[in-house]
């Protein structure tokens, strides 16, 4: 198991960051009040390299279609091909947050 946190600032907003790899799973916290979101399992679908697709269910609190396709967007940018548990607890879902998010998760991971 690797297990590592990190804290930045994302459009003046503090951002904790937890990344867990397993063996066969990946666990993913982000969150900017200190508390988990809405947990979701997300399991990669084999289509191609160029079209990603991702199987997601929600594991414990509500579905929202802003943070499922902010999650999908992550995915995708990082290109995660396992399975992967993710909370994102954040105020803001536009692009410039979700890339910043982005940038750091791949130092993490």
């Amino acid at each position: 198991m690797n297990f590592k946190t990190v804290a930045a600032l994302l459009d003046g907003v503090h951002t904790d960051f937890v990344v867990s790899v397993f063996e066969d799973t990946i666990f993913i916290a982000i969150t900017q009040n200190s508390k988990l979101g809405t947990l979701y399992l997300v399991k990669p679908d084999c289509y191609s390299s160029e079209d990603q697709g991702y199987d997601i269910k929600v594991l414990f609190g509500r579905d929202d279609d802003t943070q499922t396709s902010s999650i999908v967007s992550l995915m995708r940018g990082l290109n995660v091909d396992c399975k992967t548990i993710i909370s994102l607890m954040i105020n803001n879902n536009n692009f410039r947050t979700l890339r910043a998010i982005q940038q750091v998760l791949s130092h993490l991971m």
